[in-house]
């Protein structure tokens, strides 16, 4: 690498370590959308200058960056025996006084059992199904199977992760459900359907 893609994949990894920082300063104080899209937004420039400086290996390089830093910060509260660094808890007034029924208790159940359902089998499903659609498409575009087996596969699990997380940010058991189901249909066109 020359002089000038070393100084970019230095910004690049100085950009996704400022975006986790920024992603995480906006989830512990709730409220800023602003600090929510400048932080994607610099991890976005961080994987694309490393792209650039160093091609895929680069764009590896600082995916493995961010994520060593994000377990870093993780493990070593842990380490120390002390809690995660979470966000405060936020209880409604007078939420702990009302008495729980035992159609609520089994109601709450079911939809724990849902919401694991969604993220686990049917998100599993849907990153499947659209790694299936990537592989035959890259296929079609003249890709050797090795090629397209390998991105498929990576592209499976962070299809899969991306789905998951952004099912469980949706508070409504409904709306997850209708997104889930979407986007299960939208996978298996994208599977089957002929190009």
């Amino acid at each position: 690498m020359s002089t000038f893609e070393w100084s970019l994949f230095l910004l690049a990894a100085a950009a996704g370590l400022g975006g986790l920082y920024i992603l995480y300063t906006a989830w512990k104080r709730p409220g800023r959308p602003f600090h929510v899209a400048g932080g994607w937004a610099l991890l976005l420039a961080a994987v694309v200058a490393g792209f650039v400086a160093n091609g895929d290996r680069g764009l590896a390089q600082i995916s493995v960056i961010v994520m060593v830093a994000a377990c870093i910060y993780l493990a070593i509260p842990m380490m120390r025996g002390v809690a995660l660094p979470v966000a405060g808890v936020r209880q409604r007034a007078g939420v702990g006084d009302t008495p729980v029924l035992s159609s609520n208790r089994v109601l709450s159940g079911l939809a724990g059992v849902w919401t694991f359902l969604l993220t686990g089998p049917i998100a599993g499903g849907i990153a499947l199904f659209c790694a299936a659609g990537l592989f035959k498409l890259m296929r079609a575009a003249s890709v050797s199977v090795a090629t397209a087996g390998a991105t498929t596969i990576i592209a499976s699990v962070v299809i899969w992760a991306v789905v998951s997380v952004l099912l469980l940010m949706e508070p409504r058991a409904g709306r997850r459900s209708a997104y889930a189901g979407g986007a299960l249909i939208f996978s298996l066109i994208a599977a089957f359907a002929p190009l």
